[in-house]
């Protein structure tokens, strides 16, 4: 129980937000993994600059600890309250540098990252974050520094040389050589659907898709399968007739297309090519004009890894609820790569 931990009120409540996940997990153990959780769903104050600096949220959080639950024999005696693991305790007990007072959240989460095979070193490795380097910021943040002096930090590391490349997107540094030319892909009764931008920076091919309405849809389009949620088990995904099918056919046949959910911000670079939804933007045009229906304008950004070898890609749209059905090619020699670095 907590009485049994100097906590402050901060690393109180992330231990009890821990215990409650592990409960709707089905998990009779609360392990370093939902203290992590813990601390992200409860995170206040400075200790919120370094979860966002990883791009960490409860939902990836909770994502990964499921995924790493698949793996586990079904435990079917689950306590009421869920018991701590030996090295949730260890954690728990992360004194202050300075014996000052009670332990907090920066001290906790220097506790969870000590073990690099602890369940939350597995989580930030399932979610692309290296546990060495997290334990390095860490250590900043026992310190207890001032706000300008984590403002000088933060400032630091983003000035870094040699950078992660990030394989799920296009590097951040490099130079997009791209084309403005909307390529049609199709029309319907009640949609157009264009690419309207494409560029490579060497490494892979992003392109920009465009879905505008001709009439009111019964049915927008849907870009990713629905996610349902069940506790205790991992997120099922299925799609209905209102879901858009972007398929792309590479040179060498390869297919891929959006009815895989691929999870992003991993460091590990896939052995097979990925097709990754960089982002969407939905968008209703009131046109006040009665002879005219008002317009909905769905753009996504798209990424394709790596990039492909010469030669001509497919793009193909299925979407049942509009009896949409279209396709057009890629033509990639009109692109120059950029320089990869």
């Amino acid at each position: 129980m907590q009485e049994h931990f100097a906590l402050d009120d901060q690393a109180k409540l992330a231990l009890e937000v821990a215990k409650h996940a592990a409960l709707a997990n089905g998990d009779s153990r609360c392990g370093t993994e939902y203290l992590l959780y813990g601390l992200v769903a409860t995170a206040r104050g400075d200790i919120v600059e370094l979860i966002d600096l990883f791009a960490l949220n409860t939902l990836r959080v909770d994502r990964a600890i499921e995924r790493s639950l698949e793996s586990r024999p079904d435990d079917p005696t689950v306590p009421r309250t869920p018991v701590l693991t030996e090295r949730a305790i260890v954690a728990l007990c992360t004194p202050r540098l300075d014996q000052s007072g009670p332990t907090g959240p920066f001290e906790l989460l220097h506790g969870l990252l000590l073990d690099d095979n602890s369940g939350a070193c597995d989580v930030l490795r399932d979610l692309g974050v290296k546990p060495a380097e997290a334990r390095r910021l860490v250590s900043y943040g026992i310190r207890h520094l001032t706000r300008g002096e984590i403002d000088d930090l933060l400032a630091t590391l983003d000035r870094r040389v040699g950078a992660h490349r990030p394989w799920w997107g296009p590097d951040p540094a490099g130079q997009i050589s791209s084309i403005n030319t909307p390529i049609h892909v199709g029309s319907s009764d009640s949609a157009r659907i264009d690419i309207t931008a494409l560029g490579t920076d060497g490494f892979g091919v992003g392109f920009t898709l465009t879905v505008r309405s001709l009439r009111t849809w019964v049915l927008p389009p849907v870009f990713a399968p629905e996610e349902a949620l069940i506790p205790g088990q991992g997120a099922s995904y299925n799609d209905g007739p209102d879901f858009l099918l972007l398929q792309i056919v590479l040179p060498d046949g390869t297919m891929l297309d959006n009815r895989s959910v691929n999870h992003r911000f991993k460091t590990e670079q896939p052995d097979s090519p990925r097709l990754l939804r960089l982002g969407q933007r939905d968008e209703q045009i009131n046109l006040y004009d009665r002879r005219q229906h008002d317009q909905h304008v769905i753009t996504g950004d798209w990424w394709i890894w790596p990039q492909p070898t010469p030669g001509p890609i497919e793009v193909r749209i299925d979407w049942p609820a509009e009896a949409f059905s279209g396709s057009a090619p890629l033509d990639m020699s009109t692109l120059t790569t950029g320089d990869p670095r």
